[in-house]
């Protein structure tokens, strides 16, 4: 987990690279708070727009939110380049995955709050929906997840960026 300052440079970089407005313009669109985006950005890259996730020679993240190449759309934007000329389509890609996860989430635990919604949704994006709501009838959405922690480290960084935009950072 970063640390405060490092989430400000975070903060500072989505800021001063554009990425600031345009994860702000899928997540609004897609109904899910800023500050959630900016986290799943945060944990997946740190906020920088990068090929990642090595795997016998090939990266299989793509982008600033790591779209898989197991989705064609990531794939191609890999090969073309263009994750970093355009990157929309994956961002709208990624945005449109997290509101189905959220949607999922909410069917399947009615009762629950956004927050903890969010949490299930994020743990999701990282090991898949079926594994989250699995762990979360467990006790646990992140049960199955990168370092059993991906959705809560998620939920504290969107918490730490929150803060930071409250503070006028």
């Amino acid at each position: 987990m970063p640390t405060k300052m490092e989430l400000l440079n975070q903060l500072h970089s989505l800021r001063h690279t554009g990425f600031a407005t345009k994860l702000e313009q899928h997540a609004t669109a897609h109904g899910f708070p800023t500050s959630f985006f900016f986290a799943i950005a945060s944990r997946e890259t740190n906020c920088l727009n990068i090929l990642g996730d090595p795997q016998h020679g090939e990266f299989h993240g793509v982008g600033i939110i790591q779209i898989d190449i197991q989705h064609p759309i990531a794939r191609q934007a890999r090969d073309s380049g263009s994750f970093k000329t355009d990157p929309d389509p994956l961002l709208e890609f990624g945005a449109q995955l997290l509101e189905d996860n959220i949607n999922k989430a909410q069917q399947k635990f009615p009762n629950f709050n956004a927050q903890q919604h969010q949490k299930i949704a994020a743990s999701g994006y990282n090991c898949g929906m079926g594994n989250a709501i699995a762990g979360a009838l467990q006790g646990d959405s992140d049960k199955h997840t990168t370092g059993h922690d991906y959705g809560r480290d998620v939920m504290t960084r969107m918490a730490i960026f929150e803060e930071l935009i409250a503070d006028g950072n």
